[in-house]
């Protein structure tokens, strides 16, 4: 039974370990275009929308390792009786081709709202500091 808790708490942790796209979007809220366009260069296209808003989008590809991991179980036992231990090992990375697509909605010259399409964890790498 601890075997099985242990084993979904660490499961648990590494679904975690990634930012939501809209947590990562959220960061941008208020940056002047200069400051996106400076940090992600010219944007891939644009349009002015009727409610007076202007839409900018950018695309980025790259690209993301990822560990390989191994879970093991295992039992012993000895002359003081059985036991059981459970280890994850990692093993050689893998690269993967990432895609990111960031949305931004300007208003007066300023972030006012997004839409991101892609792999949060190489979508990240456009969060703003």
């Amino acid at each position: 039974m601890r075997i099985t808790a242990s084993v979904m708490v660490l499961l648990a942790g590494c679904a975690t370990l990634g930012a939501d796209l809209k947590e990562i979007g959220d960061s941008w809220l208020g940056a002047q275009y200069d400051e996106v366009v400076s940090r992600w260069g010219t944007p891939a296209r644009s349009t002015m929308l009727a409610d007076g808003r202007q839409a900018y989008t950018w695309v980025s590809e790259g690209t993301v390792s990822r560990g390989t991991w191994y879970p093991s179980i295992g039992v012993f036992g000895g002359s003081g009786g059985v036991g059981v231990g459970t280890s994850v090992m990692v093993g050689p990375g893998v690269s993967e081709t990432a895609r990111c697509d960031r949305t931004l909605f300007f208003k007066g010259g300023r972030v006012v709202d997004q839409t991101w399409q892609g792999s949060a964890e190489y979508c990240s790498t456009f969060r703003r500091n």
